[in-house]
């Protein structure tokens, strides 16, 4: 782990209030080891606390936090274009959050590090002073953070993370992962303080699951074929929405089939570039597709994905069904061969 730059500024407002007090650090943080640990460890938890993933919304080239971290880091990566991000992106919220009488304040620690060779721009919103250990300098006109003492890193109220790598590469895949708590009723003033767009679809994530979830290996501990291993996870899902008022949890998915929280957004990532949402709306007509038809009578059976009605491998016509598959073809032709 890398810490290169780090800067903590401060936001003051009071729910119920439009007055707001900007104080700003007039400086970074000298970088130190035990710094660079809290950024590891915010790093952690970010990981375990991600509500969605995004992408910059189009047409925000007019925004701080978008036009400052484009700057950053694709061609003026100095410690004075890291602080005008800092600095000019919270004098925008400031102004923001004073036509919202239910925002708060907090303070908020801009970090750009480097972990498992991917590179971040990180934003964190603490409300609690006292959990992070947040100390003013008089003298220097810097916030510091008091790492001797024990730092309670689950306080983050909100947060924002740009993955620098999947940014530059200019693909389609999601790079900015955000934390949004529920109990945060005006959370969508930040979400349009850093820019970023709706996300994924209901439809998308459910159908990228289906995806995802047709490609696992199987739990040691399941006992069945590859198809009731999908009705079992398709049973799975399907009772969970219905309890979450349509809501699905990717995160306790994983926990309840591999015992591993992070094990199907870890595979997702790495298996298939894909960023899946920790939680979102099932789409119920793609996830039907994770279950298989499957038919048979004397002599014969099928088992097909709805995909392949889809994509017309497979139509049923006229009392016919008619298969469109080279492989298929080639197998039978080469065990009827042999059979002759």
């Amino acid at each position: 782990m890398k810490l290169h730059r780090l800067v903590i500024h401060e936001l003051f407002k009071e729910s119920g209030t439009t007055d707001v007090d900007f104080t700003p650090s007039t400086a970074l943080l000298t970088i130190e080891e035990s710094l660079s640990e809290m950024i590891a460890n915010i790093h952690e938890s970010f990981e375990k606390s991600i509500s969605s993933y995004h992408r910059f919304k189009p047409h925000s080239d007019r925004k701080a936090i978008f036009v400052n971290a484009s700057k950053y880091v694709k061609k003026e990566e100095t410690d004075d274009r890291f602080y005008k991000w800092s600095a000019n992106s919270m004098r925008e919220l400031a102004a923001a959050i004073e036509q919202k009488p239910f925002a708060t304040g907090g303070y908020y620690i801009f970090s750009d590090y480097e972990i498992n060779y991917s590179r971040f721009l990180s934003i964190v919103i603490v409300r609690d002073k006292d959990a992070f250990n947040v100390t003013w300098n008089k003298n220097t006109k810097i916030y510091h953070v008091n790492t001797m003492q024990n730092i309670d890193i689950d306080q983050m109220a909100m947060g924002f993370r740009l993955n620098v790598n999947l940014y530059k590469a200019v693909d389609q895949r999601n790079y900015i992962a955000v934390i949004s708590r529920k109990s945060e009723a005006v959370s969508q003033y930040f979400r349009d303080w850093v820019c970023i767009d709706e996300g994924t679809s209901s439809r998308s994530n459910t159908t990228n699951l289906v995806r995802i979830l047709k490609h696992l290996p199987q739990p040691d501990d399941f006992q069945g074929d590859e198809d009731e291993f999908l009705v079992s996870v398709f049973n799975v899902i399907d009772s969970e929405q219905k309890a979450q008022k349509g809501i699905i949890n990717v995160d306790r998915l994983s926990e309840m089939m591999y015992k591993d929280r992070s094990f199907l957004r870890n595979y997702a990532q790495q298996e298939f570039d894909l960023e899946l949402d920790p939680e979102f709306k099932v789409h119920t007509t793609a996830l039907r597709s994770l279950v298989r038809y499957k038919a048979k009578t004397k002599g014969i059976s099928v088992s097909l994905d709805v995909e392949q009605f889809r994509d017309n491998t497979v139509e049923l016509t006229e009392g016919t069904v008619i298969i469109r598959s080279r492989s298929i073809f080639e197998q039978l032709w080469s065990q009827r061969n042999e059979d002759d």
